[in-house]
């Protein structure tokens, strides 16, 4: 499981409308997948399969757009000629998109505690749903973590517990929240808490705890709306993913930027990813 500054303005618009010849890639700051700024500004996942698409396809006029996902999806509701990278489908998403073959493959979903939380972590995994029957839980606003963490999410007995942070920076600004002890807990990929507690220079503040609830390594894929235009898209997408989805370039991608001793499970499970469609 995969985008330049225009965060869901009110009066903003694909620079792609109505070019028989355009795409518009809408993309979130959701770093290192995709990364907006700073030392490692453009070498995020996202970044190289948008500089891959642009590259493959040179007959379009490619342009790229930051913007969170209630404007993509809006967007996308709208039959405008924009493309997403990474998007995890779900009812509410298959409703109004079309997805290529999985294109993004991140690690399971974990719980994010300060260091040395008492009885969080200890002894391997731990039951979100039992996390946030007692303790407080700081997740994304509109993020999918995966079906079955969505589901211990919806289905909460106390939804009071679950705080849905908005706005931009949306991890860097829970790992603040945790910090200050306003949550107990936080959701995020392990590669992008990762990345995130390095760049705030805090990575031992923090300890990343697997989820009983969170098993397999989530997948994302491009998003189309559902118009001819989208179906075509895909079908092309698809055809750049066929020729370098196994390459070692596009495996590194991701491999740089998960945690330590993280690598090798991670390419014992790309291959399968790589077949899948």
């Amino acid at each position: 499981m995969l985008v330049i500054l225009c965060l869901g303005l009110p009066g903003a618009s694909p620079a792609a409308e109505g070019a028989a010849d355009a795409v518009t890639w809408m993309h979130a700051d959701f770093p290192p997948l995709r990364i907006v700024e700073g030392p490692y500004v453009g070498q995020g996942p996202s970044d190289m399969i948008h500089d891959l698409m642009r590259r493959e396809m040179p007959d379009l006029d490619h342009h790229v757009l930051t913007a969170n996902l209630s404007r993509t999806m809006n967007w996308m509701k709208q039959g405008e000629k924009v493309l997403a990278v990474g998007i995890i489908p779900n009812p509410e998403r298959n409703a109004i998109m079309q997805y290529s073959m999985p294109c993004v493959l991140v690690p399971p979903v974990c719980l994010v505690v300060r260091a040395g939380s008492a009885g969080v972590g200890q002894g391997g995994r731990v039951s979100l749903r039992d996390f946030v029957s007692g303790k407080i839980l700081g997740v994304a606003v509109d993020r999918s973590y995966g079906p079955e963490v969505d589901s211990v999410l919806r289905t909460a007995p106390d939804p009071s517990r679950i705080v849905a942070h908005t706005g931009s920076n949306l991890l860097g600004s829970l790992l603040d929240m945790l910090q200050r002890g306003r949550v107990d807990g936080v959701l995020a990929f392990p590669f992008e808490a990762t990345y995130v507690a390095r760049m705030k220079g805090r990575e031992n503040a923090f300890s990343l705890v697997p989820l009983s609830e969170a098993l397999v390594p989530v997948v994302g894929r491009v998003a189309a709306p559902r118009t001819t235009w989208g179906t075509e898209m895909i079908g092309r997408v698809n055809a750049v993913l066929e020729r370098h989805r196994n390459t070692p370039e596009y495996r590194r991608a991701f491999e740089h930027w998960l945690p330590a001793g993280a690598v090798e499970d991670y390419r014992a499970m790309y291959g399968e990813f790589a077949q899948s469609r």
